[in-house]
């Protein structure tokens, strides 16, 4: 991977202040869209566009295998770095802005946009949508809490110490928090289901930005991507569910560090494609907060003229991700987008 992400001492926090992490930014930019991907594909199932129960619940399981594990590894290992050039109560205030406000926000978003639906939604709602709190989190929401609770988890750790953690004292805490996942068997209720399933691919991440990395090429980048395909299609063999995915996690591990290495390997910063997923992965907040509604949309409307599931599909993939990066565009022309949590 690049080594302008990685530590210069062992047990030194990583400072990449050269620039922005390449493979990193890919991976966040492939992740974003198949966010947008799982959500069009299942919209469509909910909507009766997709009628083979089978097919849609297998491509939901190849995505949903790792997609939101990859965001958590992707945070943790940029979370030091970021953490330690901040005072403590000026990073958890940033949270709170980058994280609870867009999630508070969008939650009433959400549900005005389901009221003014009527019954061309999925699941119709009436005005009492309107009186629904935050917490729990609704909808796709669940991940801006969930990595707030680790972020505010993790601050004291990485901010207040004068001397960093050592790098076998993260590899120790990943170890054993993905042994309290595993095999605890303990209940954290609707609020910190998520977080604690995720906890230890966060942790991991804040471990692996303190490694020596190692430069992957191509050769290491296909064997990268035979692995990620060859674990993908054999996991469709243990049954899962999304809400289950705690023993699935070191699947949903070796996949998410599979493809890091794969785009580490196969995709340069500055080839078109390598270029494109870096952008999408840089826009990816404006777009995972708004591509349902842009995808849904698209649904309504063109249920008025067909019911092919591949133009339904593609076209609602395609708006689900023009349309928040044009929304984004067209904020920053008028006002600060991080009013609308971009």
């Amino acid at each position: 991977m690049s080594p302008v992400a990685t530590a210069t001492r062992v047990d030194a926090p990583i400072t990449p202040a050269a620039g922005r992490v390449a493979w990193l930014d890919q991976a966040k930019g492939v992740g974003i869209v198949l966010v947008v991907v799982g959500h069009c594909w299942l919209g469509l199932a909910g909507s009766g566009i997709l009628t083979d129960p089978a097919t849609v619940a297998t491509v939901e399981q190849l995505i949903y295998s790792f997609h939101m594990p990859l965001f958590f590894l992707l945070s943790g290992y940029t979370f030091e770095g970021w953490a330690r050039r901040r005072k403590i109560g000026e990073a958890l205030w940033s949270r709170v802005l980058r994280l609870l406000w867009p999630l508070v926000l969008w939650t009433y978003v959400f549900a005005a946009f389901k009221i003014a639906a009527g019954a061309a939604a999925n699941s119709p709602v009436g005005l009492d949508a309107l009186l629904v709190l935050p917490l729990p989190p609704q909808n796709h929401l669940w991940f801006l809490w969930a990595l707030f609770l680790l972020h505010a988890l993790a601050l004291p750790l990485c901010a207040l110490p004068r001397r960093p953690l050592p790098t076998v004292a993260w590899g120790g805490l990943f170890l054993a928090v993905l042994a309290v996942v595993l095999f605890s068997g303990i209940d954290f209720g609707v609020l910190f289901s998520p977080a604690a399933i995720h906890a230890a691919v966060f942790v991991l991440g804040i471990w692996l930005a303190r490694l020596s990395l190692p430069r992957f090429g191509f050769a290491a980048g296909c064997l990268a991507l035979a692995l990620f395909a060859g674990i993908d299609a054999a996991g469709l063999t243990v049954p899962h569910l999304p809400d289950r995915l705690g023993p699935y996690l070191p699947v949903s591990i070796a996949l998410s560090l599979c493809l890091c290495a794969a785009l580490a390997g196969l995709v340069p910063a500055r080839s078109a494609p390598g270029r494109l997923l870096a952008w999408l992965g840089i826009l990816s907040m404006p777009i995972f907060l708004a591509h349902t509604i842009f995808s849904a949309a698209t649904r309504v409307a063109l249920q008025r003229v067909s019911d092919d599931a591949t133009l339904h599909f593609v076209s609602g993939t395609a708006i689900g991700l023009a349309g928040p990066i044009l929304l984004n565009a067209l904020l920053r022309k008028f006002a600060d987008p991080r009013l609308a949590g971009f």
